[in-house]
């Protein structure tokens, strides 16, 4: 049986469900880039199956930096995953005034990194930018997939809203296709 409301009304119904469910997400991804060499085969599972390693630069809250660490691998993790120091797919997590080069986000620890600056208490209600990279495996310098964005009205580091906003950068780190080789409106052979 066909529902009482029009197609027009359904799709409005469902446009707005979706604007509401996206308005509950905390913070704002402005821009995600993926390199030619990420394959979305092999990686696209990570952020569900884990472990994941996030080597974290700039510190927004004032707290020791290795504490900030904690709660950023934490953070990451999907719900099963167990996450040991220095193990699992290694991504980069920039916050702060430092958090504008990409390229810096996957160098060798110590030579280029981004330094770990520590912002002032003050500031933590307000903006915190955010880069974070997936880095290229064995060959520093390179991110297979990077986004830049940013989080509001944070309280603190324990605050979940920051946490949220760390578990969805980190998947949509790990794109399911490739939009530099996949055409999702293509359905014929050969495009």
């Amino acid at each position: 049986m066909m529902s009482p409301l029009s197609q027009s009304r359904r799709t409005a119904a469902s446009l707005c469900s979706l604007a509401l469910v996206a308005a509950c997400t905390p913070g704002i991804i402005n821009f995600v880039h993926v390199d030619s060499g990420y394959d979305p085969t092999t990686l696209a599972h990570i952020p569900f199956t884990g472990p994941l390693y996030a080597e974290v630069s700039g510190n927004p809250f004032g707290i020791p930096q290795e504490e900030l660490q904690r709660l950023v691998n934490d953070a990451i993790q999907p719900s099963r995953a167990k996450s040991e120091k220095g193990q699992g797919v290694r991504v980069h997590f920039a916050f702060g005034a430092t958090a504008a080069d990409r390229n810096s986000a996957c160098s060798i620890p110590g030579t280029n990194a981004v330094p770990a600056t520590t912002i002032p208490a003050s500031t933590i209600d307000h903006t915190i930018p955010v880069v974070a990279a997936l880095c290229r495996s064995g060959r520093y310098g390179q991110a297979l997939t990077y986004l830049v964005g940013s989080v509001d009205d944070v309280q603190g580091a324990n605050d979940p809203r920051f946490a949220k906003f760390l578990r969805a950068a980190t998947v949509q780190l790990f794109p399911r296709w490739d939009p530099n080789r996949d055409n999702n409106w293509c359905f014929l052979p050969g495009c």
